[in-house]
Formats: C-alpha cells, structure tokens, sequence
C-alpha cells in the first residue's frame, strides 16, 4: 500500500469531518518533533518501536496542518486512568487524535470533537483459534455481507475492533469476549464502507469505565490493507 494513495480528509455517517496524517515508517528523522517528543524517545525499549513513534507523531503533525493550518501543538499521551496511554495534543484544542502503524506505515486520525479510533491491518491469515479468542459468536461473520468481497471480512472485523476499542480508550486491555461490534451498512461510493456500529458488552472489569455503544464508522481498503475509523 502506498503512503500517497491514502486519502487526507474523510467524513463519517453523521458528517464529521476526520482529516488523515500519514507517514512511513523508517526513513523520517526526530528533527521536527519538540524536545518533548523527543524525550519520549528515550523511553522505546527497541529500534523499531522507536521509528513507529517518530513516525506516529509526524503524521500527527501533518493531520493538524491539514485540520488548522499554523497551529502548533506537542503529541502526547495519557498517563492514567482507564483511558491511560490515548494519544493526545498539546494543548488539546478541542481535537481528538488517534494513531495506527502498520506494514511500514503510520496514520493518524484527527477531528474535532469526541474520541475517534483508527486502525490499519493488513489483510490477516487468521486460524480457528483466532476467531474464536478474538470476536464474540456471529461478530465477525456479521462483516461478511457488509463487505462483500471489497475486502477481507475478518480483517476488517479485527480492525473495526481495535479502532472501537480505541474510540473507549482501553485498547486490548479490555476482554475481547465481552465485547461485540455489530456493523450495519448505510452506504458504499467508490470503496469507501459508511457503516452504523452497535457495541453490545457482556461482563466487564469496572475500572475499564463505560463502553460506547452506538458509533459512526468508515472502512476503506487498498491493495491487502484495511483501514477501520470509528468515532
């Protein structure tokens, strides 16, 4: 998948407007972060961890060009709290920002308003053992008529998953089994999957906080990549 085939601004079901920052991963420098960003750095146990966050923070930098020209901000992250480790700006202006790496790239999503989730796989070889760790019974055969051989439906289950679980903040602390994304399609135009999400939930962990529950949601694919945003 190429970098420049992504698109820069994409509006979910309800008209939000979600600008996309991307960036590879490898080639960019830390020369453009602040001394802060920087810092982060020392915190990376390996090489590569160290690039995804160079580069997660650079296509920060260019979704928030995109969204409000001029403007100025750090990336951070939450220290604590069930949301503890979601991306932020600083200061937050009102934005909300979500990260993905994948397959050598990084992607950020930007919008103004409520939390968002992004997430970018590529397309998985997945076992029964998988599928049945990973979604709840029937969640991710519910994407098969919703992609319809545009894309891989378990891949875009995972993703769609993952980009929920972002959207709450607690990523894969949350379990898996008790959490149940069901799509609806509301439309399809040149690729792009317009989807109304249901969370249903089953037991879980107070300290997680509330789940959402209903969320607009858009997949896309390119080549052997999905890419899932909710919010």
């Amino acid at each position: 998948m190429s970098a420049g085939a992504l698109p820069e601004r994409v509006w979910l079901p309800g008209g939000r407007e979600v600008v996309l920052g991307w960036c590879e991963v490898g080639p960019e420098e830390d020369a453009a972060l602040s001394p802060a960003e920087r810092g982060d750095l020392a915190r990376c146990r390996t090489d590569k961890r160290r690039r995804e966050l160079v580069a997660g923070r650079l296509a920060a930098h260019r979704a928030l060009e995109r969204l409000a020209p001029g403007t100025r901000a750090e990336v951070t992250a939450r220290a604590d709290g069930q949301d503890a480790g979601r991306p932020l700006l600083s200061p937050a202006r009102g934005l909300a920002l979500s990260l993905t790496h994948s397959n050598g790239l990084a992607v950020a999503a930007l919008a103004r308003g409520a939390a968002l989730g992004v997430d970018l796989e590529r397309t998985l070889e997945v076992s029964e053992a998988f599928l049945e760790e990973a979604f709840c019974p029937g969640e991710w055969e519910g994407y098969v008529p919703v992609c319809a051989g545009r894309m891989d439906a378990s891949t875009a289950a995972w993703a769609m998953k993952e980009a929920v679980l972002k959207v709450w903040g607690v990523g894969l602390r949350a379990p898996l089994l008790q959490v149940a994304v069901r799509p609806a399609l509301l439309t399809e135009r040149d690729g792009l999957l317009s989807l109304s999400l249901t969370v249903e939930t089953g037991a879980l962990p107070p300290h997680l906080g509330a789940p959402p529950t209903r969320l607009d949601a858009l997949l896309l694919a390119w080549e052997d990549q999905v890419l899932a945003l909710a919010g």
